[in-house]
């Protein structure tokens, strides 16, 4: 049940309990009431004393007991209420501990996705390694290209306003691959992509250290 449902259904059978207690609290006696035709003659009419004492008394109950069945229907409330809020933000929470993620949400071919790029990644790394006498930075840029095809191809879809190398780099972190590592791997290439620094091999060996850590992390 929804939480606004049950508190609107606790607060109208609070309302019921108060107006049955109110009809309940009339201060008019039923030994008072006239006795119709051939009845059994009444009793003597009690004093005034009698009748103000019983009077009050009779007000005095019912007004404790309605307002008792108030207090109590509010209470009611209160505690129903807390408890839905409770088990509301108990599932928040497990869901996504209020908007805090633990952990990266996985794509339902989650295991598919993680097995195509576990296996460019490797292929890519024993290129980067292999790579004699060609210029470093290309062996760097042919490195992160695969990981982009790869990712491409994993079947998760990319969002419209992604840059293919944003892409790669947010799945790479859902399948919780170190962000150090990917965003070494990521910066040097962007460095010999677009010729923002010199890409040396010492930045090569650099670049293929982060990419095994990538397919560590994958695997």
């Amino acid at each position: 049940m929804k939480p606004r449902l049950a508190i609107v259904l606790l607060t109208g059978a609070a309302l019921v309990l108060v107006a049955l207690a109110a009809r309940g609290s009339s201060p008019v006696r039923y030994a008072d009431l006239p006795g119709g035709a051939g009845d059994t003659p009444p009793p003597p009419a009690p004093t005034t004393d009698e009748l103000d004492t019983g009077t009050a008394g009779s007000v005095v109950g019912g007004s404790f007991a309605a307002l008792l069945i108030v207090l109590v229907a509010v209470t009611l409330i209160v505690v129903v209420g807390l408890l839905l809020s409770l088990g509301l933000h108990r599932r928040r929470r497990r869901a996504g501990r209020g908007g805090v993620v633990d952990a990266p949400v996985l794509d339902p071919g989650h295991a598919e996705a993680s097995a195509i790029l576990l296996r460019r990644a490797t292929e890519a790394l024993a290129d980067l390694r292999d790579n004699r006498g060609g210029p470093p930075g290309d062996a760097v840029v042919a490195a992160w290209l695969a990981l982009e095809r790869a990712a491409e191809d994993s079947g998760v879809p990319r969002k419209g306003h992604q840059t293919p190398t944003e892409f790669t780099g947010e799945l790479l972190t859902r399948h919780r691959v170190d962000e150090d590592a990917a965003g070494t791997l990521r910066r040097v290439y962007q460095r010999a992509r677009f010729g923002t620094a010199e890409v040396t091999e010492e930045d090569a060996r650099t670049a293929a250290s982060a990419l095994e850590r990538v397919v560590r992390d994958l695997g």
